[in-house]
């Protein structure tokens, strides 16, 4: 069972929980286990359920970030990250892969309730209107004293954000949290007028999906990460408009 009790009004959430954004009740999965999920940045410190998240959520070794990859983003580009947490009791019946690594609530309760990652959007950003392998990438010295100017990975004065992993635990899927997930990171990024886009490459069979929360199949990408075979797929964000100047 999972505590449905994750928000209350008394209970001052910890540093690392802080700014993060609650799932509308409307948008709550109902079913045997009543999720009650919320979303806020990544960092640094939820690596070890990234990685756990990735692995599950990937079946193909091919195809996941790797350790690396994720120390890379979430130091350099972590504000771009999104994690979707749900609260959690100890000896609930509750099996999740991130279950081992999440962090205590550090609350009054007394259940021992931990937040645990069950879905993730890792990205970066980069110069290119498209997905390159450049972007999927990362420099290998980026975190020496003077690292080598270079083209792979993220590069900040980019306009394109690359959803390099946009992942559900296998157990929480079918259930409508990739889609929740993905409007609010889309909702996010609009707001923050940081990019013109967002792009990601996917699999035929997960176009008609992608398509239906906005994105454009821009045909057979030239990216052969993981083998290759990938589309690419492109979200235009909105630009911001101009706000009334006041004094």
């Amino acid at each position: 069972m999972v505590t449905d009790e994750p928000d209350k009004a008394d209970e001052d959430p910890p540093a690392y929980q802080r700014g993060f954004v609650i799932v509308p009740e409307d948008q709550h999965f109902r079913g045997p286990m009543n999720l009650h999920p919320y979303t806020r940045p990544l960092t640094i410190a939820d690596l070890e359920s990234v990685v756990a998240l990735e692995n599950a959520a990937f079946p193909n070794p091919e195809e996941r970030a790797t350790r690396e990859k994720f120390i890379y983003r979430l130091t350099k580009c972590g504000e771009l990250c999104l994690g979707m947490f749900c609260t959690m009791v100890p000896g609930s019946g509750v099996e999740a892969e991130t279950f081992a690594t999440g962090r205590p609530v550090e609350t009054k309760r007394r259940n021992g309730a931990i937040s645990v990652l069950i879905g993730h959007i890792v990205a970066a950003k980069t110069t290119t209107p498209l997905v390159t392998d450049d972007s999927m990438d990362y420099p290998r010295d980026w975190n020496s004293e003077t690292p080598t100017p270079s083209r792979l990975g993220h590069q900040e004065g980019g306009r394109t954000i690359v959803l390099h992993s946009v992942a559900v635990l296998p157990r929480f899927q079918g259930r409508g949290l990739g889609s929740v997930l993905m409007m609010a990171y889309m909702q996010q990024m609009n707001g923050a007028g940081i990019a013109d886009r967002l792009a990601l490459i996917a699999h035929d069979h997960k176009i008609q999906w992608y398509e239906k929360l906005g994105f454009t199949n821009q045909g057979m990408s030239s990216c052969q990460f993981g083998g290759g075979g990938w589309y690419d797929m492109v979200f235009d964000l909105k630009a911001l408009e101009p706000r009334a100047a006041y004094g």
